[in-house]
């Protein structure tokens, strides 16, 4: 547990906690895009800066999703500084990203409504190398399916050698955890497809339900979540489709044949 002064006010922290965990547990709004509770810091949108000092930190920007709140810690999450640097990181994005709706909401939401800066070369997409649908392919699933490619303005989330991804398994983690739609996923005619800004990196077969014969996994995903669970009992998420595996579960622990 940390004592720290937060625009003003002192507050006692969670033990371990960040800045960022800090200041939203005491209702202070602090923009990210890069975060996410599931996958932990990141520090790649440097969206969520606040001026912060202390004992033995000197007055400067730090990043609040990967800095731990420290005793004697002072912090700022609306300086002159930090709104001004604040404003320039949102036209960045913006310029890149010009139609991307979760980012202008969010840049309205903290005063900015345009960017002064030219716009990006090439076909605006949707994507906002956020990074978070890379790390939870990589870091959650070990599959690491999905990269980014090129740099600078070019840099982009791709399947490896820009070709239909061999790594997929299709678990649908990656469109789930997208925050603007770049990345979606199409269950039709008995297959999965995987698209990143409408181009298809991953297209797999589905395999039924033993119980009712719905199509909802792909054999890559059933056999990943099978070998998690071995060990778990029987029926496996990778047999059942989730209605079939909740009434299962019931019927287990109630003790009474499914219907």
């Amino acid at each position: 547990m940390a004592e720290i002064t937060l625009n003003g006010k002192e507050l006692e922290t969670a033990p371990g906690a960040t800045v960022l965990e800090a200041a939203r547990a005491a209702g202070v709004d602090i923009p990210t895009l890069c975060y996410h509770e599931a996958l932990g810091p990141y520090g790649a949108c440097r969206l969520c800066i606040v001026e912060a000092s202390g004992p033995v930190l000197k007055p400067s920007l730090i990043t609040s999703c990967n800095a731990k709140a420290a005793d004697g810690m002072a912090i700022n999450t609306e300086s002159p500084l930090v709104v001004k640097t604040r404003k320039i990181l949102f036209e960045l994005l913006i310029a890149r990203s010009p139609r991307t709706k979760p980012l202008l909401e969010m840049a309205a939401r903290f005063g900015v409504e345009g960017t002064r800066f030219k716009a990006a070369q090439g076909e605006p997409d949707n994507c906002l190398r956020c990074g978070i649908c890379v790390r939870a392919c990589t870091g959650k699933i070990g599959a690491s399916a999905i990269v980014f490619a090129r740099r600078g303005q070019g840099r982009h989330v791709t399947a490896e050698f820009e070709k239909s991804s061999s790594l997929c398994i299709g678990c649908g983690s990656c469109a789930n955890l997208c925050p603007t739609g770049a990345i979606r996923m199409l269950d039709e005619g008995g297959r999965r497809r995987i698209f990143v800004n409408e181009r298809v990196i991953s297209d797999l077969p589905l395999v039924e339900c033993r119980n009712c014969g719905r199509l909802f996994v792909t054999p890559k995903q059933a056999d990943y979540v099978n070998a998690k669970t071995s060990g778990q009992g029987r029926p496996s998420p990778g047999d059942l489709c989730p209605e079939c595996l909740r009434v299962s579960k019931a019927s287990a622990l109630s003790g009474l044949p499914p219907d």
